[in-house]
């Protein structure tokens, strides 16, 4: 369904924290070009991505989006708030410091109850917690097949050789399979989840209070009609924090809070579900009690790094008393975003269906990240039974190619 949508919409603000990875914001703004035009094709709109520029000594790049469409047009502000060098950091350490991190980090949410609550919340994102610890575990599964193959063989140089010979077999696989698939990256995820939570990484609320100071500067210097605090994976629980401190020095200072949360394929939860989380929790209640913050969560069953059907403010064990919905949740369906052909290629892949959330649509439909971002319609105006643009612009739901 789709009905005619008025412009409303004219200049916007994005602020975007991204998930625990790698890539700094200049390979970020890189895919946003390439993504930008699948958009345009997929909605017959213009959108043209101005050239990134960085904000000196606060790990933050802003690019300008153009928009034009049936709808009318739309200057978008897009800021991404990078964590990178803090993520190199814990991927530089000995392979020994991280993997002790990671046991740690793993047996104090076994410890807490916090695994549990994550199967009692939604299993699928369980699994995914036990993924690093499973595939460490089959590494040392392989090796000691390999050291029991040697050992029964009977070669000379016993025990050492069939030692070696599992040694061996667990670095390979290691250095392969744990690189390839992200095992040792999800370890430090892990660890530095745990620390965050813990109040015990200074460095990033170091890095928070930057963003929120960098945010409240340029809503002051410039009027726009929708400001978004964007945060997506890790990003939906570090934008919260970000949020929060916006709000005390907004209030500090005299001036409205008035701004939209959006958090996509999230997973605050993994911090609000832990006991030890005392801050996370009580942040999240001081923002319910701004009523100029509105909170918007998409969620999917597909993506398994995501808590699916699970309000985020509820599950952390917490009441509210307003009026409207905090957070409004919507349910997507990936596979209504992509091509028939491009979702068959991708749904087995789990991160590359996480990162669609931030990834252009080849199929019209109701959540778009780049209208989100980039078009006339407010956050507030989205529903799941409408689309973007109006009928005239396109009556069906179905691929552009």
């Amino acid at each position: 369904m789709s009905e005619v949508a008025q412009p409303s919409v004219s200049r916007r603000a994005v602020f975007l924290v991204g998930g625990y990875e790698r890539n700094d914001a200049a390979g970020f703004f890189r895919r946003i070009g390439r993504e930008m035009e699948r958009f345009c094709k997929c909605w017959s709109v213009e959108a043209k991505l101005g050239v990134p520029v960085e904000a000196t000594g606060t790990m933050a790049m802003t690019a300008v989006a153009d928009y034009r469409g049936p709808d009318g047009a739309c200057r978008s502000e897009i800021t991404f708030l990078s964590f990178d060098d803090i993520v190199k950091h814990d991927g530089a350490r000995p392979f020994i410091s991280r993997l002790f991190a990671y046991l740690i980090a793993f047996i104090d949410y076994v410890v807490s109850g916090t695994m549990f609550r994550f199967f009692a919340t939604n299993w699928r994102f369980a699994l995914y917690f036990l993924y690093p610890l499973v595939m460490l575990g089959l590494f040392v599964w392989f090796g000691t097949i390999a050291y029991r193959l040697v050992d029964w063989i009977g070669l000379p140089g016993d025990p050492l050789l069939p030692g070696l010979a599992g040694l061996a077999v667990i670095y390979a696989l290691g250095r392969y399979v744990g690189r390839r698939y992200f095992v040792y990256h999800l370890m430090d995820l892990w660890s530095c989840s745990r620390e965050h939570l813990h109040c015990r990484r200074p460095s990033m609320d170091q890095r928070i209070d930057t963003w929120a100071a960098l945010i409240s500067q340029r809503i002051a210097q410039s009027a726009y009609d929708e400001v978004l605090l964007v945060g997506h994976s890790t990003g939906g629980a570090l934008i919260l924090d970000v949020a929060h401190q916006l709000a005390e020095r907004l209030v500090a200072e005299g001036r409205p809070v008035d701004f939209q949360l959006v958090t996509v394929g999230s997973t605050s939860l993994k911090v609000a579900l832990h006991p030890a989380a005392s801050r996370a929790r009580a942040r999240l209640e001081v923002l319910a009690r701004h009523p100029g913050i509105r909170w918007t969560e998409f969620q999917a069953l597909t993506d398994i790094i995501n808590f699916y059907k699970c309000d985020p403010y509820a599950r952390a064990g917490l009441k509210h008393q307003r009026a409207d919905q905090f957070p409004r949740q919507f349910q997507v369906r990936i596979r209504d975003m992509l091509e028939r052909e491009t979702y068959r290629r991708v749904k087995k892949n789990f991160f590359r269906v996480h990162y669609q959330f931030i990834s252009a649509n080849s199929r019209r439909y109701f959540y778009d990240f780049f209208m989100i971002c980039c078009g006339t319609r407010p956050i507030e105006a989205v529903r799941g039974d409408r689309l973007p643009l109006s009928a005239e612009a396109g009556k069906t739901v179905e691929a552009t190619s």
